[in-house]
């Protein structure tokens, strides 16, 4: 099969998925396909994240079928990268990939009652920048920057007592912005545009992503996202 068949096959099992994603496959089978782009793009992240790159393929695809030798000649026949590219974009919307279980481990929980010194410890051991804490029925970070502002103001005031500190003395000036929450059932995607919306906004620094059932703070987490962890994904 050559590539401008193959491209045209994989574009259609595109729009295909687009349609049922967005329900006009039954409703109104004609819309333009850059038309359900922008349909499906408001509700689902994938296809929000790649909006541009599936425009750009459904004007190749337009380029070709609307050739009046087509389909008997490929006036443009794409490359290979285009057509890798194609099944990517394809696969990512089709069978987005999980938080959980890409993302799943196992997470040590501390208290506002446990040692500050023995938190700092845990970080050091296993080169954590931030931990979680179970704090007034919820589940928020701690890092390295929280306690390191309560450093600060403990000598300021001359109470610097790391031996004697709690987990919860840090925490007062830990700003809560730093941890956000999505569900078990969220796509990967879904992680990517938290910490670039919180880049845009310009909060403090997004630290990490709590994944819990159901993206409540409330719920124990399954499993956390920091922006380490997607170095080198495909976004």
């Amino acid at each position: 099969m050559r590539n401008g068949e193959l491209f045209i096959q994989k574009f259609n099992e595109l729009d295909h998925v687009l349609r049922q994603i967005t329900g006009v496959a039954g409703e109104d089978r004609y819309s333009p396909f850059s038309k359900v782009v922008d349909l499906v793009a408001d509700k689902n992240v994938a296809v929000r994240k790649r909006k541009e790159i599936l425009k750009r393929i459904g004007k190749l695809r337009n380029a070709i079928i609307h050739d009046r030798d087509y389909p008997n000649r490929i006036l443009a026949d794409p490359r290979s990268e285009v057509i890798e590219e194609l099944e990517s974009v394809l696969a990512a919307i089709a069978r987005p990939q999980k938080l959980i279980p890409k993302f799943q481990k196992t997470i040590r929980i501390f208290t506002g009652k446990h040692s500050l010194a023995d938190c700092l410890s845990f970080m050091i051991e296993n080169d954590f920048s931030q931990v979680v804490v179970a704090h007034e029925s919820e589940y928020v970070l701690l890092s390295s920057e929280g306690i390191v502002k309560w450093l600060e103001n403990a000598r300021d005031v001359g109470l610097a007592d790391l031996e004697g500190a709690s987990v919860l003395d840090a925490l007062r000036f830990e700003d809560r912005n730093i941890c956000r929450y999505l569900s078990r059932n969220d796509p990967v995607d879904a992680a990517f545009e938290m910490f670039e919306k919180a880049i845009g906004s310009g909060i403090p620094r997004l630290q990490g992503i709590l994944i819990t059932e159901n993206g409540k703070p409330q719920e124990r987490p399954r499993g956390i996202v920091t922006p380490w962890d997607l170095l080198g994904e495909v976004p």
